[in-house]
């Protein structure tokens, strides 16, 4: 297990998703319920979201133990961190997939004309804000130190306005019969998600595609190991996240005098380390650069 990790930070993560998992389950039973007795798609669509809450939490609880519990093996040298990375994907997937949906049933919607009991999707409404911004304020300090976290953060996030725009929704049906702004709603809900998932899912593609991490500069790395004092050229440098806090690197460093590679070594780690959080990395020491 790489330095980056700490026990502690990772179990208590686990916990505060499962909390999370915990209350978001029942409220999802409960508006299900309500969705098909009330017959809004403003609520279902909120369910479908909800629903993919529980999903996105699931998973990164799985990959979570999963990959910080299992040591690594012969075959799998990094261990099993990506199934983190992996577990973000599906999830990103799923909601993209029933976001569509839900605005191809909308859309549908729009030409129907069906009654829908108001005060029962305000009350639904209401509880489901109240459950979001508890799982907001759970997750929001660690959704930047870990990408699964992020994922269930932002899903939350999305819910608390799905929720604000539902119980808007409510208060419409109830005081005009405007029964047409249930659909719109729910397109408008599903919209609003989309571009936040579609980045997750790129940062996602872009760490299995082992690109360079999207908080790291690659010209900033070369010119801090070149800035060494003795270190006349860098080549072959690589760099790519394993998962969520886990950045490595590899590079050939070129130096004028071989005595002072040791020394040379440890200023370049330590501001690997320092300045950009890589503690994973593996650099080649050489006298020329053909």
């Amino acid at each position: 297990m790489h330095s980056n990790v700490n026990d502690k930070w990772y179990n208590d993560h686990a916990k505060k998703l499962k909390f999370v998992l915990v209350i978001t389950v029942l409220f999802l039973i409960v508006e299900v319920f309500t969705a098909i007795v009330t017959n809004s798609l403003a609520l279902i669509a909120n369910a479908i979201h909800m629903f993919t809450d529980v999903a996105g939490i699931g998973l990164a609880l799985f990959a979570i133990n999963f990959s910080y519990k299992r040591s690594a093996t012969p075959q799998k040298t990094y261990g099993f961190y990506r199934m983190e990375i992996l577990a973000a994907l599906i999830n990103s997937t799923i909601i993209l997939i029933l976001s569509f949906y839900i605005i191809h049933e909308a859309y549908w919607r729009l030409f129907e004309h069906k009654e829908i009991e108001g005060l029962y999707v305000f009350v639904i409404a209401v509880i489901g804000l109240l459950v979001n911004l508890l799982g907001i304020k759970i997750l929001h300090k660690h959704a930047k130190e870990n990408i699964n976290v992020e994922g269930a953060y932002l899903e939350v996030l999305k819910d608390m306005y799905g929720s604000c725009a539902v119980i808007a929704t409510a208060l419409i049906l109830i005081f005009t019969k405007f029964y047409i702004i249930d659909p719109i709603i729910s397109i408008g809900l599903s919209l609003f998600i989309l571009p936040r998932t579609w980045s997750l899912m790129k940062r996602v593609v872009n760490i299995l595609m082992e690109g360079v991490p999207s908080n790291i500069s690659y010209e900033e790395v070369k010119k801090s190991i070149l800035e060494v004092r003795g270190v006349t050229g860098v080549f072959d440098l690589h760099l790519w996240t394993i998962t969520s806090g886990f950045d490595a690197m590899t590079a050939h460093v070129v130096i004028s005098d071989i005595s002072k590679s040791q020394s040379i070594l440890k200023e370049i780690t330590s501001i690997l380390e320092k300045k950009y959080n890589i503690t994973h990395n593996t650099i080649q020491i050489e006298t020329y650069h053909e």
